[in-house]
């Protein structure tokens, strides 16, 4: 991979595994040095459903960029936690000096019909994927800013954002509330030179999507979650001045978006 990232700091969230995972990998192989942020840090998946994902540690994430020669630093962050975004922040700022790339990634699903729903899973959905990557760019935003030189924030979405799942509209509730949060917050930073946008993956293999009982996309292949480097490679290296406030759907990079679409 072309090394179009090099010198480039990026914060990835839920980057454990799966999707984060990927995308951890993908911007460390373009250059970026990889600040590599989730909850788990202790291998606790030997016997459970996510074995066949990998361990599921940033540490693991980290030691598989580093074994490829890649720079990456492993922080424990819970989402939910202000306390936890601000360290975050911090800490890359004190091992690499400085932010050009924020994804948010780490995601929750929330299961159940309304009449159902336990308001504490709805409150934990909500934290998790709006709340958490608000606060974020709010604490990333101002070092951002600061260097004055552009930067690139995205986030993760999903297809339910603009579609009816059974027993998901909790989820697909938190989900377009994410994109409208970034669509927005796009147009404040454009002065700063900062893109932010939105990724779409698609019907990716991950946990959720393998274990989950989604009605209605049983036709919809899935794909590794390797095929989501390349979009997220591009869209790190987009500024305000490229393309910002955007929705990029994975299964259209290359054809609606990518070189094709910059050209």
């Amino acid at each position: 991979m072309n090394k179009t990232l090099d010198g480039k700091v990026a914060i990835v969230t839920g980057g454990s595994r799966g999707i984060g995972r990927a995308m951890c990998l993908g911007l460390a192989a373009a250059g970026a040095q990889v600040v590599v942020a989730a909850r788990t840090e202790e291998d606790a998946s030997a016997g459970t459903q996510f074995e066949q994902y990998g361990s599921g540690t940033i540490v693991d994430t980290c030691a598989q960029i580093n074994d490829l020669g890649g720079i990456a630093l492993p922080v424990r962050c819970d989402v939910t936690q202000a306390d936890d975004l601000r360290h975050l922040v911090e800490a890359a700022i004190e091992r690499f000096g400085r932010i050009d790339v924020v994804i948010s990634n780490a995601g929750v699903d929330c299961e159940s019909p309304v009449a159902d729903l336990d308001v504490d899973l709805l409150d934990r959905c909500l934290a998790v994927n709006v709340r958490g990557p608000f606060l974020l760019c709010k604490f990333a935003l101002p070092a951002m800013m600061a260097q004055g030189d552009g930067g690139s924030i995205f986030c993760v979405t999903s297809g339910s954002a603009n579609a009816y799942r059974v027993g998901r509209i909790g989820y697909s509730m938190s989900k377009a509330a994410l994109e409208r949060t970034f669509l927005n917050l796009a147009e404040e930073v454009r002065p700063n030179n900062i893109a932010v946008n939105v990724l779409g993956p698609g019907r990716v293999d991950t946990w959720m999507n393998r274990n989950g009982d989604w009605p209605g996309t049983e036709h919809i292949p899935m794909v590794p979650p390797s095929e989501i480097i390349p979009a997220a490679v591009w869209l790190a290296g987009q500024t305000a001045q490229t393309l910002t406030g955007s929705l990029v759907e994975r299964a259209n990079f290359g054809q609606t978006w990518g070189p094709i679409h910059a050209a």
